[in-house]
């Protein structure tokens, strides 16, 4: 009896722990961004990650430095490569590498079983990526947030549709749009700045022969 009473108070506590702290139990996304990227960032990078491992069971670290040498990312990736389950993404980034001050760093790694759960060039294309370096590697805090948000939000929402999965906390497509219209006006204009620049010159040559 006693042993009955046991049993039901354990299982009576673990649940109840359960229904009040799910995601501290069973949440297994880890970063180290806050150094920089905004606080309200790292909080909903948190939350998307913690929802995808619940419900895909995806594993998420982030790291995200000002400066990183060489042997402390090979520490990182190391360490984390040793202890991290499949399925797993390890995103490791520093806005300065090495003793290098105009070269930064961007590795991403992932399970082998997720090779084909989404597209890495939709996410670091310097074209067509939600995040990308032009954006990251001597921009501002708030840039580089931004870049980070877009570019995790993206491939949550990628990893989410491959296993049939909706994550509630996903920023869905409407930053990926904005980045897209932008890019789109960004190019635009600086074609329209080349036409211009020579059709001046060609114009100017036209003068001098005359």
């Amino acid at each position: 009896m006693n042993n009955k009473l046991t049993l039901r108070a354990v299982f009576t506590t673990a649940l109840l722990f359960y229904i009040l702290f799910p995601i501290s139990l069973f949440s297994s996304y880890e970063s180290d961004v806050r150094s920089i990227l905004q606080e309200k960032t790292a909080l909903k990078l948190e939350e998307m990650g913690s929802e995808l491992f619940i419900k895909t069971g995806v594993s998420t670290v982030i790291i995200a430095k000002d400066h990183l040498t060489q042997e402390e990312f090979l520490d990182i990736k190391n360490s984390y490569l040793k202890k991290l389950k499949a399925p797993y993404i390890l995103w490791i980034f520093s806005k300065t590498y090495m003793d290098k001050k105009e070269y930064g760093i961007n590795k991403f790694f992932k399970s082998p079983d997720l090779e084909d759960s989404f597209d890495e060039d939709s996410i670091f294309s310097p074209f067509r990526g939600t995040f990308t370096k032009v954006l990251t590697t001597h921009s501002k805090g708030d840039m580089t947030s931004a870049a980070f948000l877009n570019g995790y939000g993206d491939l949550v929402d990628m990893l989410s549709k491959s296993y049939g999965v909706t994550i509630e906390s996903g920023i869905g497509n409407d930053n990926r749009n904005v980045i897209n219209i932008a890019r789109v006006i960004f190019y635009g204009s600086l074609f329209f700045f080349i036409i211009w620049y020579i059709k001046i010159r060609f114009l100017d040559r036209r003068k001098i022969g005359e």
